[in-house]
């Protein structure tokens, strides 16, 4: 009972509690035969509506929304014996699909979330007024100013074929030069006036997928063509916080003991600059979190069983202690007004009057101190009794093969993974092109120049030595980490086919202006599927919030530092479990991954891993939009088909990709 008749493969099971008249109205949308009757998504959400300001109805409300989003996504959803069954939508290709036939399906998929997005008044209002043609100091102008001419860029570019090849580098230089510009608050276009903030929003809700504001560190990115009037947007870009775990790029990296045991098999890590580093990472670690009020020196020069087990019991007493604040304060809140704000403790961000030794007394950094701690030095006691330092080839072979030496193994790799999250590696979250520079393979050059010397040096300035909430709670003293760039990583949009990631290298022997390879590699892919919350809108978010708070009577999640990483994901695997479904059902979204990984330096890898290799100098914009010129547009304006492509693309093309429709605006050719 799909937008499909395919018969069910692999169905989720549930079967919540809900009150007989309740039940009555879900069954009643649900038992039908055959496909699923027309707008049946709308009525469910009709039906959630009904109970917005229904205590009662909470958990109705949730379940309406969920199959909602669900249904839109191509999951199959039917009821049977009065249970509820939804199963995932599949990529396989079904007779004679192709793989862009696939990309279509999951694309339409996507789009139900960000359609619904176009439609909420305060998107349509905020895209009609980047559009008006308003007068500023500038002159009159509007975001349309910024979208190219596809039609005049085909016309300049159809001038370059008959000119000799030796002098086409520099004619095509003349008619397109990318250049970087970064967002940032309060800085205005020098061409329109609007905000550059605004101007980058705008676009990107042209993307396939609604728009949603991300936590932790980002940076948005505008690449422009200098060389034509009003430097047009050729593209966007953002770097984000990259995820705390995912398989495919910790094996590449080596951050997981399979792959860091591979390593050393081979060669390519020797085991005394291993265990050198391993140590050092440790040390380290354990000099970032405050121990003075949890442990003496000496249990920390020389720590033993009993220290580790106290120091987990005091965790465990700091989170129960933790778990009665919380009720307290859901309690206090429901009496009060009914709404229950986050509790997100007393800092919230850097103050230079932060009283950080006080702040790490706060109940939940006391937890995660004595937490850490315990792991830190039973970590320690292992690798000294194990000889580490002094017989590292043994001592690895030893540690590899015990389960205690193995936990400890664990514990230093994920110590090496926090670090280079922090500061070093970063995901790039969006990466395109705009129209009509889709046509050109704008997109490729946008990845390719997020790699570097300006786009580094701006990431540098941005966050660099700026100091960290958490980091500085954990320390009981302000603590800044630095930013230095090395491993930028993405995930496709879809598991399958091309992408503008496929093949993407710059060789320094073909490109005088480049000291090393710049290059994309694929890293893995997903086999099963891969987990998240991008299928599930924020209505459903917010309702599986309030069915977990009703439950644990307590807001346990509360966006704040240190509280733990992607708080949707956690908020919206807690209202599920709340709902009695088993979160991972629905969070495996049986869409699988490619990934895709990009080291700024030769020997980024090794940094990562406390083995610090050569210096190396990141490419500047200029060499890499030089090179870009020389291996993929060059070829591409010789086409007649590119051209003729290019010359029906412009403003209203972008117009129309935000007037609520499927098209998706940014997908471009990936040979």
């Amino acid at each position: 009972m799909s937008k499909s008749d395919k018969k069910p493969r692999q169905a989720r099971r549930f079967e919540p509690y809900l009150n007989p008249s309740e039940r009555e109205e879900l069954h009643g949308l649900l038992d039908f035969i055959g496909p699923a009757p027309l707008q049946f998504a709308d009525s469910l959400r009709n039906l959630a509506r009904n109970y917005i300001d229904d205590g009662e109805g909470t958990k109705l409300r949730a379940i309406c929304l969920l199959f909602a989003d669900l249904f839109d996504q191509g999951w199959q959803v039917s009821l049977k014996k009065g249970a509820l069954l939804c199963e995932p939508p599949s990529i396989d290709r079904d007779g004679d699909q192709t793989v862009e036939d696939v990309k279509v399906r999951i694309r339409t998929a996507l789009q139900a979330s960000r359609r619904r997005q176009l439609e909420e008044p305060s998107v349509r209002t905020f895209i009609q007024r980047m559009e008006r043609r308003t007068l500023r100091p500038e002159g009159r102008s509007s975001v349309l100013d910024l979208i190219d001419c596809g039609d005049e860029l085909a016309t300049a570019l159809e001038r370059i074929a008959s000119i000799p090849e030796q002098e086409r580098d520099a004619a095509l230089a003349g008619v397109v030069d990318p250049v970087i510009e970064i967002c940032h608050a309060g800085r205005r276009c020098a061409n329109t006036g609007l905000p550059l903030n605004d101007i980058w929003r705008y676009f990107r809700h042209t993307w396939a997928h609604e728009y949603r504001p991300i936590p932790g560190r980002q940076l948005l990115v505008l690449v422009r063509n200098a060389a034509r009037p009003n430097r047009p947007v050729m593209g966007i870009a953002m770097l984000a916080s990259p995820v705390m775990r995912l398989s495919a790029r910790d094996t590449w990296i080596g951050w997981l003991r399979g792959a860091m045991e591979e390593k050393l098999h081979s060669g390519t890590w020797d085991a005394h600059s291993l265990a050198h580093a391993m140590t050092e990472r440790l040390d380290a670690s354990i000099s970032y979190v405050r121990w003075d009020d949890l442990v003496t020196p000496d249990e920390i020069e020389n720590p033993v069983e009993n220290t580790v087990l106290r120091l987990e019991q005091k965790a465990s007493g700091a989170a129960y202690a933790r778990e009665l604040e919380l009720r307290a304060h859901y309690a206090a809140s429901r009496q009060s007004d009914g709404r229950v704000p986050p509790m997100r403790g007393a800092v919230k961000a850097d103050d230079p009057a932060t009283d950080w030794r006080a702040a790490s007394e706060d109940l939940l950094f006391v937890r995660k101190r004595a937490e850490l701690l315990a792991q830190l030095l039973s970590a320690k006691q292992t690798f000294r009794a194990a000889e580490l330092l002094t017989k590292p080839e043994t001592a690895l072979s030893q540690l590899l093969e015990a389960k205690s030496g193995q936990r400890a193994i664990d514990i230093v790799l994920t110590e090496f993974r926090k670090a280079g999250l922090s500061s070093r590696v970063v995901d790039v979250s969006i990466c395109g092109a705009v129209a009509p520079y889709n046509e050109l393979l704008g997109g490729k050059l946008v990845a390719l120049l997020l790699a570097s010397k300006e786009v580094r040096d701006h990431y540098a300035e941005r966050y660099g030595g700026q100091v960290s909430v958490i980091a500085s709670q954990m320390a009981g003293r302000a603590v800044s980490k630095p930013a230095d760039l090395r491993v930028l990583t993405t995930t496709s949009l879809y598991g399958v086919g091309s992408s503008q990631y496929n093949r993407l290298v710059l060789r320094a022997t073909d490109h005088a202006g480049l000291d090393h390879d710049l290059r994309w590699d694929s890293i893995g892919k997903s086999k099963t599927g891969g987990f998240g919350t991008l299928h599930l809108g924020a209505d459903t978010a917010h309702a599986l919030r309030q069915m977990a708070q009703s439950v644990h009577t307590s807001r346990r999640i509360n966006n704040r530092f240190g509280e733990g990483t992607s708080p949707r994901l956690r908020q919206i695997r807690e209202g599920l479990e709340a709902l009695g479904v088993e979160s991972d059902s629905i969070l495996h979204h049986n869409t699988p991954r490619l990934f895709y990984a990009c080291e700024l330096g030769s020997n980024s890898r090794n940094s990562l891993m406390g083995m610090e290799g050569d210096e190396f100098h990141a490419a500047s914009a200029s060499s890499i939009a030089a090179a870009w010129r020389s291996r993929w547009l060059n070829s591409r304006t010789r086409r007649p088909e590119t051209l003729a492509a290019l010359s029906s693309l412009g403003p209203a093309t972008v117009q129309r990709a935000l007037q609520v429709r499927e098209d998706d605006l940014l997908a471009e050719p990936t040979d």
